[in-house]
């Protein structure tokens, strides 16, 4: 292995502990047993948490700005690309062509879609004024890890520069707000399965759920 690759495992293998003991410290409160009777599915809650909420018709704030939410997916989309070709480039396999050409694509998306939020946010005084150093540093960081990864699909010479990006993008992951990354998930299939346990949600009087 080179010493790029060294420090991009390095990095994972620290920030995969870190999450890990962010999440079973002691300030994360047990969750109590629940003791009324179900009124709902917490499967359907929980399908509803990663599908339909996640809808432009769920969110009024996705709603109203839809170049925003569109951008916001070409993004994670380039984000969890990035991340998958990082994952692979520790292991002794090649990338196929047609899989390169619809990396680099996806990562170029991401890139473009990253620079225009941050413009956004940038020349936006509303935008702007609710703002923190965090969020134009997260936003920089992530950026420059697809820029480098885009480069690095063009000239494979250059796989070196993005995993040592990648690495310190891994290593800032569980220190900053991209925790959200890994608590999302956690955070949605609670608060899926207890909605739709109490029968809150998916909307009981909503077209084709059966009741209301």
């Amino acid at each position: 292995m080179t010493l790029a690759s060294i420090a991009l495992a390095t990095a994972l293998v620290t920030s995969v502990t870190m999450f890990l003991a962010q999440r079973f410290s002691t300030r994360f409160a047990a969750v109590p047993k629940a003791i009324a009777p179900a009124r709902g599915s917490a499967r359907a809650g929980v399908l509803y948490a990663f599908t339909k909420a996640f809808a432009p018709t769920a969110k009024e704030s996705a709603a109203l700005h839809l170049p925003s939410y569109l951008a916001g997916i070409g993004y994670h989309l380039g984000i969890f690309a990035a991340l998958l070709r990082l994952l692979v480039s520790l292991l002794p396999v090649a990338v196929p062509a047609a899989a390169n050409i619809t990396l680099t694509v996806v990562l170029a998306l991401g890139l473009a879609c990253g620079l225009a939020l941050l413009g956004k946010r940038t020349l936006d005084g509303r935008l702007r004024g609710i703002s923190v150093p965090e969020d134009f540093l997260a936003n920089l960081l992530v950026d420059a890890t697809l820029a480098a990864g885009l480069a690095a699909s063009l000239d494979h010479g250059l796989m070196p520069w993005f995993q040592v990006t990648g690495a310190v993008l891994l290593l800032y992951a569980p220190l900053g707000k991209l925790r959200h990354v890994v608590f999302l998930l956690a955070s949605r299939l609670w608060s899926g399965a207890y909605f739709g346990r109490r029968g809150v949600r998916p909307n009981p009087k909503a077209p084709g759920t059966g009741r209301g």
